[in-house]
């Protein structure tokens, strides 16, 4: 019995050697706020240089789930309002619970239209209550190029549209 186990676990472990990259998979995850209003919207507005990638990110998940980001406008006041910081950090942008998201302008005019669409889309992830999740994913905790949501950023967006 005990060659038995201990073939078994030998196994398992060159299994996992020669399988690389073979990591479980994530899952949704979710925060415990998001900038949502009580009509299932996340209204925008602000003075952000970088309001056109807002726009795209928007574009993003309004592709999965319609109409849920908008611009704000009279009828429809902002529950997110997006501005620029300078700081010496290595933050990107910030979503804060009390809607604002800040872009911090040291970093964001040192990438190129794919990572600042990524952290823009990203940020509004925040606001619809997105977690952090894995590298292939939008919601990634660092900065990618990477544009377009994956399973993860689609079961996370799910679980966080129940809770709305």
């Amino acid at each position: 019995m005990k060659k038995i186990v201990s073939f078994v676990i030998a196994f398992v472990c060159l299994w996992s050697v020669l399988l690389p990259g073979q990591e479980a998979s994530a899952t949704a995850k979710i925060n415990s706020w998001d900038l949502v209003d009580s009509s299932k919207h996340l209204d925008y507005s602000g003075n952000s240089k970088y309001l056109s990638f807002i726009r795209s990110g928007a574009n993003t998940w309004n592709a999965y789930k319609k109409g849920v980001i908008r611009p704000a406008s009279g009828a429809n006041k902002s529950d997110v309002y997006c501005s620029d910081i300078s700081a010496n950090n290595n933050i990107n942008a910030t979503t804060y619970s009390n809607g604002k998201i800040t872009f911090n302008k040291k970093n964001m005019d040192k990438k190129n239209n794919a990572g600042k669409q990524n952290v823009a889309t990203h940020e509004l992830g925040h606001g619809l209550r997105l977690g952090h999740n894995a590298s292939s994913d939008v919601m990634y905790q660092y900065s990618t190029s990477k544009t377009t949501l994956s399973t993860n950023d689609k079961q996370s967006y799910d679980a966080a549209y129940k809770k709305y």
